[in-house]
C-alpha cells in the first residue's frame, strides 16, 4: 500500500493485493490498467495494521480479492460498489 498527498489536500490511500503488483489488467481490447509500483507499491502492511492506514484517506483505492473482502467484512463498502477489472475486484471510496 502507498499513501499519496495531493496539492489539493486529498490523501489517497492505494492498496492492492501483493501478487497484483506489476500486472497489467485488460479492460477492453487495446486498453489495460497497469498495477504500478509507483501508485500501489510502498509498504507491505499486515492485516492488523490496515485500518490505521485506511483511516488516513480521503480517497481510498482498493484492488484485489483480499483487500476488497477486507473492506466488505469491515463494513466499509457494500458488494454493489465493487467493480471487476479483468476479473479482479476494485473499489474506490470517497470520504
Amino acid at each position: 500500500m502507498k499513501v499519496h498527498h495531493s496539492k489539493t489536500g486529498e490523501v489517497v490511500v492505494a492498496v492492492c493485493d501483493e501478487e497484483l503488483l506489476g500486472r497489467s489488467l485488460k479492460v477492453v481490447e487495446g486498453f489495460a490498467v497497469e498495477v504500478s509500483r509507483s501508485f500501489y507499491g510502498g509498504v507491505l502492511v499486515e492485516e492488523k495494521d490496515l485500518q490505521n492506514y485506511l483511516k488516513q484517506g480521503t480517497i481510498i483505492n482498493l484492488l484485489g480479492e483480499f483487500i476488497v473482502n477486507y473492506a466488505l467484512n469491515q463494513g466499509m463498502i457494500v458488494e454493489k460498489a465493487v467493480m471487476r477489472i479483468d476479473g479482479v475486484p476494485h473499489v474506490q471510496i470517497y470520504v
